[in-house]
């Protein structure tokens, strides 16, 4: 099947008008050598990059993974697969016409050209294909994107993935044996619920925000987005309609003179039982005590939130389930500048209680405040930890950066 899928893919470049580099009849049998697969449970995949890929950090909560070739520091190949969860009815050409036409708003992409475009089965999976070109941030780039669909089981959801493979436009001639062999890596699996390890391991990288003024080291394999207030991380849960469960959430804000991590956290956790009456729910507080974050004293509690259930189905086809929320706040005091209070804040599923606990432990010992480079947000008010699909965003571009 890899096979036909390359030969048709080359077939397609050979008419682009970007492909003189690729010597007929030699791309359409040629595949690159790959990694071991990789199964990503919650996104219900099982794929694998081309040889001499890197890893990277996954920048936006529909990303299930990154993965470049650098040189010099930039990249200059690139494998992305990314998974949204759709309804039914919305076929992969329609999904495919939508995103590409956010593409072409994307003001830092110039010269989108679409060459051929076609149906394509992935995996067994009803699939639309595109060949682009384009220039982004001053680099001219070519682009095969793979839009493909897979039921979700007990769930009238569906998820589209994008499976994007993009060179400099100089290396053009290697982007189909990366396609081919990376489209034949690809098999489904059930999804699952995304759980928290027993012993979350934590990324390797350090991840600062300097305006906010910490570091941390977020949980190998979760996403970090920065497009809200502070730092968000997490894994998407697709039996749930596709909401972030679990997450965890970073911020930095302005605490009055007189405030204490105690005091803060007893703000906070008000807000919350106070939201969760508003929605309807009941809550319950296992524990209030004393921690530590990053070395200051601070203090943490674990709030069980739970859910009258309705007898009205829910979007996501699934009884939801009650959630804990583990907070914990540590104020900094800086004798010249405002003092800033840090939250760390994990939100999961009940049954996964215990895991979050030694999660936030190990959160909290690998991160570190340093205080910010700007002023960080004035405290707002906050909601009650969402428990109905999220809106999808507008995807990362999947292009080179």
């Amino acid at each position: 099947m890899a096979t036909s899928i390359v030969s048709k893919l080359s077939a397609f470049l050979a008419a682009w008008a970007l492909a003189g580099a690729v010597a007929p009849g030699r791309a359409a049998t040629a595949k690159a050598p790959l990694e071991e697969p990789v199964t990503y449970d919650n996104a219900g995949i099982t794929i694998a990059v081309p040889k001499g890929f890197e890893q990277r950090i996954i920048s936006a909560p529909f990303d299930v993974f990154s993965a470049t070739v650098e040189e010099s520091g930039q990249a200059v190949k690139a494998v992305t697969l990314a998974a949204f969860p759709i309804t039914q009815g919305v076929s992969a050409e329609e999904f495919a016409e939508g995103k590409m036409a956010e593409l072409a708003r994307n003001v830092q992409i110039r010269n989108l050209k679409t060459a051929r475009k076609t149906a394509m089965k992935v995996a067994g999976a009803d699939g639309a294909v595109r060949l682009v070109s384009y220039t982004f941030r001053g680099t001219d780039s070519v682009a095969a994107q793979v839009y493909f669909l897979r039921d979700i089981a007990g769930s009238p959801n569906r998820i589209c993935y994008l499976l994007t493979v993009v060179t400099t436009a100089s290396r053009k001639a290697e982007l189909i044996p990366a396609l081919g062999g990376v489209v034949g890596s690809v098999a489904f699996v059930p999804v699952k619920e995304p759980r928290i390890a027993e012993a979350p391991p934590l990324d390797e990288r350090v991840v600062t925000d300097a305006a906010m003024g910490f570091s941390f080291r977020p949980p190998k394999g979760w996403y970090i987005d920065r497009s809200g207030g502070g730092v968000e991380v997490g894994l998407v849960n697709y039996l749930q309609g596709g909401i972030p469960l679990p997450s965890v959430k970073l911020t930095a804000a302005i605490a009055p003179d007189e405030a204490t991590s105690q005091s803060a956290s007893a703000k906070y956790l008000t807000l919350l039982t106070s939201a969760a009456v508003q929605n309807k729910q009941t809550t319950r507080t296992v524990s209030d005590a004393n921690a530590t974050l990053g070395g200051l004293p601070a203090w943490q509690f674990v709030l069980q939130i739970m859910e009258r259930h309705s007898p009205i189905p829910s979007l996501s086809g699934k009884r939801a389930e009650d959630v804990v929320v583990i907070h914990r706040t540590a104020c900094l005091t800086r004798p010249d500048s405002p003092n800033i209070a840090y939250t760390v804040t994990i939100t999961t599923q009940v049954s996964q209680r215990a895991a979050a606990v030694r999660l936030m432990d190990a959160l909290a010992e690998a991160f570190t405040a340093t205080g910010p480079a700007s002023r960080p947000a004035e405290p707002t008010t906050t909601t009650a930890p969402a428990t109905k699909p999220a809106t999808a965003p507008a995807p990362a571009a999947n292009l080179l950066e």
